[in-house]
């Protein structure tokens, strides 16, 4: 056969198999990716054992592929597995409470950005702060609504007024069920065209991303926070029993009237001077610690916003206004009962509360765990309370009780400079009753596992009787029972105590009356009540 004859068969296929080899070889790295293998650790595999080069290639986690990992890599980092996204680790430390392991540090996971009524918040970029929008300003829209308590998205604010823009008036309800009260922070509230709103606003701004909490009252109320978390929660009625949930953190909680100091400046020269902080209605803690991605704005930053020449859009709004909750409130109920309206699953108070609980470190219970029974006592404080010769003799019967029958009993202040903000709610947050007077500081009973039923003891004097933390605690499926005097009253359920005539003592808010108790009535129901759990 001559040299220059067509290629036989078996030349064919050399030829192929010598382009196949070259072209893989050429390009290991792709082809290997190819297959399926890491081309670093492979070839560190193989060239580390032979003593041949180093590798350059830095793995996701900062340490060299696994060929070329040597003893010093080791001791300085360990073997510890690593997930993209979590700090290296076992995965213990991701659920670590609070005080625990080598550093008493808390890991906190950021969650994936997910969507709430197909439309996703806060998914954005530092260079996307500016939005121009010509004549077609982003329409206010109402996602939920009842009186006080109203979700609304794109909301504007521009040279001290708040706007709502809409070409439909039957679209949004009258502003007098949104927000009346008015102050320091904003001088109205205006529903206008969007014809309208091209003149007074412009043809740009920029969008506050996320969803944003505002507390419309010109004074703040401790169940605000609750109450706001409430109608919030409605957007995801499939919160289950572990707290999981699609919604994405609150990013702001606004007081437009509230200065963030309530005393008056000092000297500039004197700022080591301790300020007395304006009372939100809750400790400076809870927010930090229930819901850590809440940032928490005052006055000042709102007129930081309003005298900038531009104008400002909140891609989504909760407002809350007990000024018009209290008009639509039945007399009997609290003001902060309108936010109820509105449906959401039965563990809507989970995610809020397991965030505390991990927080303090009190989230799973203990094997063999006791039974706790916690007194909340106000005798440092103005307002209600039991005479010193009742609070004591009440402390030795506690006492008693719990130690012949082996509960674990905590005493604890109202006040923080007596007892400290992270015991006082470990104790809570543990509690299989918590006992004290009337008031609003029995409001973190919310807090309290959900199981075995707990219970919540209200003293209030004889014949006086509010609902305020009833409602509360009954909405979080906790027991509750109300101390009217010496006689008390087992209120399981308000709707079936209608249902079947058993009457309710009549709303008689107390003030600061004497209350007289039976310490012995009392210690025996709160055994009868452990008992039973």
């Amino acid at each position: 056969m001559r040299w220059t004859a067509p290629p036989d068969k078996r030349e064919i296929t050399l030829v192929i198999l010598c382009l196949t080899v070259y072209f893989l070889a050429y390009n290991i790295d792709a082809s290997l990716q190819t297959l399926g293998i890491d081309p670093a650790a492979t070839q560190g595999a193989v060239f580390s054992r032979l003593g041949l080069g180093r590798s350059k290639d830095i793995g996701k986690d900062g340490r060299k592929p696994p060929g070329w990992r040597d003893s010093l890599e080791g001791a300085i980092f360990g073997d510890w597995t690593w997930d993209e996204g979590h700090v290296a680790g076992d995965g213990k430390e991701r659920y670590q409470p609070k005080g625990t392991g080598r550093h008493g540090a808390t890991w906190m996971e950021r969650p994936k950005s997910v969507k709430v009524d197909d439309q996703a918040f806060g998914d954005s970029t530092v260079d996307n702060a500016l939005q121009r929008w010509g004549d077609d300003l982003p329409q206010t829209r109402l996602v939920k609504h009842v009186p006080g308590y109203n979700i609304l998205d794109n909301v504007y604010i521009f040279n001290g007024s708040v706007y709502l823009v809409t070409d439909s008036a039957s679209a949004l309800p009258h502003m007098s069920s949104i927000v009346e009260s008015a102050g320091n922070g904003f001088g109205k509230w205006e529903i206008i065209s969007s014809e309208d709103a091209s003149d007074i606003l412009g043809t740009y701004g920029s969008t506050i991303r996320g969803v944003s909490w505002m507390s419309a009252d010109s004074s703040p109320h401790n169940s605000t926070l609750f109450a706001l978390w409430r109608a919030y929660s409605s957007l995801d009625r499939t919160i289950d029993e572990t707290g999981l949930t699609k919604l994405p953190p609150p990013q702001r909680l606004i007081f437009p009237h509230n200065r963030f100091f309530v005393d008056q400046n000092p000297p500039f020269d004197e700022y080591w001077i301790r300020r007395a902080r304006v009372d939100t209605g809750f400790h400076p803690y809870l927010s930090k610690a229930a819901l850590p991605q809440l940032t928490v704005q005052y006055l000042e930053d709102w007129e930081d916003y309003q005298k900038m020449e531009v104008p400002f859009v909140y891609e989504r709004l909760v407002i809350a206004d007990r000024t018009v909750a209290s008009k639509a409130a039945p007399e009997d109920l609290p003001v902060y009962s309108t936010a109820f309206d509105l449906d959401a699953s039965e563990h809507w108070w989970e995610p809020v509360r397991r965030n505390l609980a991990q927080y303090v470190g009190e989230y799973e219970v203990k094997p063999k765990a006791k039974k706790v029974v916690t007194y909340l006592h106000t005798q440092s404080q103005r307002g209600p309370k039991l005479s010193s010769d009742d609070h004591e003799n009440l402390v030795k019967a506690l006492e008693k009780m719990t130690n012949y029958q082996g509960y674990e009993l905590h005493v604890v202040s109202t006040q923080t400079s007596e007892t400290d903000w992270v015991d006082r709610m470990t104790a809570i947050v543990k509690s299989s009753v918590i006992l004290s007077v009337h008031g609003d500081h029995l409001m973190d009973s919310v807090f309290m596992r959900p199981t075995p039923q707990p219970t919540v003891m209200e003293l209030f004097p004889a014949d006086k009787f509010v609902r305020d933390r009833e409602f509360a605690v009954h909405s979080v499926g906790l027991h509750y029972v109300a101390w009217l005097g010496n006689r008390y009253m087992v209120i399981s359920d308000v709707r079936l105590c209608s249902q079947f005539g058993f009457d309710l003592p009549p709303v008689s808010p107390p003030h600061n009356e004497a209350i007289e108790i039976d310490i012995e009535a009392i210690v025996r129901s709160i055994h009868e009540s452990l008992a039973h759990s």
